[in-house]
């Protein structure tokens, strides 16, 4: 200012005459931020900033050099540099970071321009350099199902036991974990996870594959991922492998992690099972059930001998009886497979025995895990489920049940095969049989009771008969009014393949001859026809007299009997005749609907086992008499029960065994004819059988 007021004066003295006087404008340089801090940044990376420069008046401001000084200097560097800053303009410039090592790097940015007032501006820089730090952990949640075995340095996994396939992968919550984190300042590229060693191809990322490209994690940042071990072969035991992860990290750019494994075999299912319904025959009638969670809980693990629900079901014959392999939905643990559940599991039920004449039942569902069966006869049965797993593994268990009719007396006739063969049951009331002769009693279908009203011999031909000529009048009632204690055929094979025959009573004491003692209830059985057709058998002679009779063995094989060609009315058969295989039936007795027999004739635990042979039709077999209590001795023992029933096996001598069976002929047979036919004519016009040589 000085020069204008010395101008001024200059003026004054001489008197010139000055025009307006103009003031200059000088530069003024701002700069921004007042400092770069450039923070942690990774060692090889670069980070950069910007610096801006305002001119704040109408000047031009003209940048003379941009340097850097100062220890860190080198790890900085400058990017193209303005030259002027234009009247009330900005200019801008960058600054890169770069270090070079882990180690803070401080510097000074340096500005000169043509500002009077601000020649030199000086920056401050700060920047550090950092490296990531992978940090890898392993985990195993027992919790959850992981039983893996894990340690930590060096890194290892053993996977333990793992079957060779399952039909569904396990829940990757059950699986060892590599937990990978950036424990460092800056960011963390990982590479690639990749498998090696002698068996990496059994070992895997459960459920997923590792990017293409990496992961990049920043800081605190990470990732998991379930490591899952699968055998390839059932001939290779022990296997072993690693997984490798890669990484920017300087101090560890790979991390192994060894893994192990063991083939384990397969574990055949664990198996239980339950007859869980019971139908009754009688639509309407309620089912029986035993599928609770609390009936189940005692079945979850099978017996030795596998199950018995003798004393525990309720079953009778032509019911049907629902099995199952797979517990209540409150209990889900079997039948099961230790690898895979119910998945890939198949069943299959098995008839393994039952009383002769049912052993043909056919199983509904036997191969699913709900099987159901009909039982037809009275007794023991035993039923066989295996299941078996995806890999082969199988388990069986046995279950045994019983079949009872819940009636006072229970007669079931039983022959093995032979399916042309027609057998009859025969059960005789007391008041059918004269002077004590059971024969009297058979086929004596009106000695009993009024004329034309009442049958005493309870068989299929009666039956049949009946129920064909309805008109006739007469039925089989034997005892009070009504029906309760009048018998029952439940069942009667014609010769179609059955080889079964039950009749049943209740009340038997209320017959006539029962109300004061003990009467005799009479079981007979009657071969009734021979539908076979063997190929060309053997011919055989009957002479009808000591040599070989009708029925008899003669010439023919053990098993075999001498079948007279004809059995005429009146006469003993006699002439030529044909070897056959002769049925050998079973008589079981049950009494107060026990599903145990009380006897079985012939006795079966004989050695050699005793048997009966009917060698021709219309032989009548006279098998026992039942002695049933009288009615007045009902209640009569000291703790109110009843005295059982007395059974006689015919013909048995003290060990049981039958050595002399009462056998005679009932009815003929025409000239080549198997048939037993009638061969008189009483009553009603209607043909019955009597007794023959």
């Amino acid at each position: 200012m000085r020069s204008l007021f010395v101008l001024g004066v200059l003026c004054a003295v001489t008197g010139c005459k000055c025009g307006p006087s103009v003031a200059k404008v000088n530069p003024s340089l701002a700069v921004s931020p007042p400092g770069l801090d450039f923070g942690q940044v990774k060692v090889g990376d670069a980070t950069q900033r910007t610096v801006r420069l305002e001119a704040q008046t109408r000047s031009a401001v003209a940048i003379s050099a941009v340097t850097l000084e100062g220890p860190g200097a080198s790890s900085y560097r400058l990017g193209a540099l303005p030259t002027v800053v234009e009247a009330q303009g900005t200019a801008t410039f960058t600054v890169t970071f770069a270090p070079s090592a882990v180690e803070a790097f401080t510097a000074s940015l340096v500005i000169k321009s043509d500002d009077p007032e601000r020649p030199v501006t000086r920056l401050a820089l700060a920047g550090e350099g950092a490296e990531p730090r992978l940090e890898l952990t392993l985990d195993c949640v027992a919790t959850s199902g992981c039983t893996a075995a894990l340690v930590a340095d060096p890194p290892s996994i053993d996977f333990g036991m793992e079957p060779l396939s399952r039909p569904v992968a396990p829940d990757p919550t059950k699986l060892p974990t590599l937990v990978v984190v950036n424990a460092g300042a800056v960011a963390l590229q990982v590479s690639g996870v990749t498998f090696g060693g002698a068996d990496a191809a059994a070992f895997s990322i459960a459920g997923s594959t590792f990017p293409d490209g990496g992961v990049r994690l920043e800081a605190a940042s990470g990732f998991n991922f379930p490591i899952r071990f699968v055998p390839t072969s059932e001939q290779q035991q022990a296997y072993s492998g690693e997984v490798v992860i890669t990484s920017d990290d300087p101090a560890r750019p790979a991390v192994t992690v060894q893994l192990r494994g063991t083939l384990k075999p397969n574990a055949p299912p664990v198996v239980c099972a339950n007859l869980v319904r019971v139908v009754p025959q009688t639509i309407g009638d309620a089912a029986r059930e035993y599928n609770t969670g609390a009936e189940w809980a005692t079945l979850l693990v099978p017996p030795a001998g596998g199950y018995d629900f003798t004393g525990r079901r309720d079953v009778r014959p032509n019911e049907l009886a629902v099995f199952s392999a797979t517990s209540s939905p409150e209990l889900t643990s079997c039948s099961t497979d230790p690898e895979d559940g119910r998945t890939g599991l198949t069943y299959r039920w098995r008839l393994v025995s039952a009383p002769r004449g049912a052993l043909g039942l056919a199983i509904g569902g036997a191969t699913t895990a709900q099987a159901q069966l009909r039982p037809v006869a009275t007794g023991d049965y035993t039923l066989e489920l295996t299941v078996t797993d995806a890999h082969q593994g199988a388990t069986t268990v046995t279950m045994r049940f019983s079949v009872a009719l819940k009636q006072d007396f229970v007669a079931q006739l039983e022959w093995d095969g032979f399916a042309g063969v027609d057998l009859d049951l025969h059960l005789v009331r007391p008041t059918a049989v004269t002077g004590g002769d059971a024969f009297t009693g058979a086929f004596s279908f009106f000695s009993a009771g009024p004329a034309n009203k009442t049958s005493g011999d309870l068989n299929g031909y009666a039956r049949r008969t009946r129920d064909m000529n309805a008109t006739a009048g007469y039925d089989f009632d034997w005892g009070d009014v009504g029906s309760a204690d009048d018998p029952t055929l439940n069942r009667d094979d014609v010769g179609d393949g059955q080889l079964l025959e039950i009749a049943s009573l209740n009340y038997p004491e209320n017959d006539a001859l029962c109300v004061t003692s003990a009467c005799t209830y009479r079981v007979l059985v009657h071969a009734f026809a021979d539908k076979r057709a063997p190929a060309a058998p053997p011919s055989c002679f009957v002479d009808g007299g000591v040599g070989c009779l009708d029925g008899t063995q003669c010439a023919c094989a053990t098993d075999f009997r001498c079948v007279a060609a004809s059995a005429p009315a009146g006469v003993a058969p006699g002439g030529s005749g044909r070897c056959y295989e002769a049925p050998r039936p079973v008589v079981r007795l049950f009494f107060k609907g026990n599903p145990a027999p009380a006897n079985v004739i012939p006795l079966q635990n004989l050695v050699p086992a005793d048997d009966v042979a009917l060698g021709a039709p219309c032989k009548l077999w006279h098998v026992a008499d039942v002695a049933w209590p009288a009615r007045s001795a009902i209640g009569s023992l000291p703790d109110g029960g009843t005295p059982p029933p007395v059974v006689t096996v015919i013909g048995a001598d003290v060990s049981g065994r039958i050595t002399s069976p009462s056998i005679k002929r009932f009815g003929t047979r025409p000239s080549g004819s198997l048939l037993c036919e009638p061969d008189s004519t009483q009553g009603n016009g209607l043909a019955w059988y009597s007794l023959q040589p």
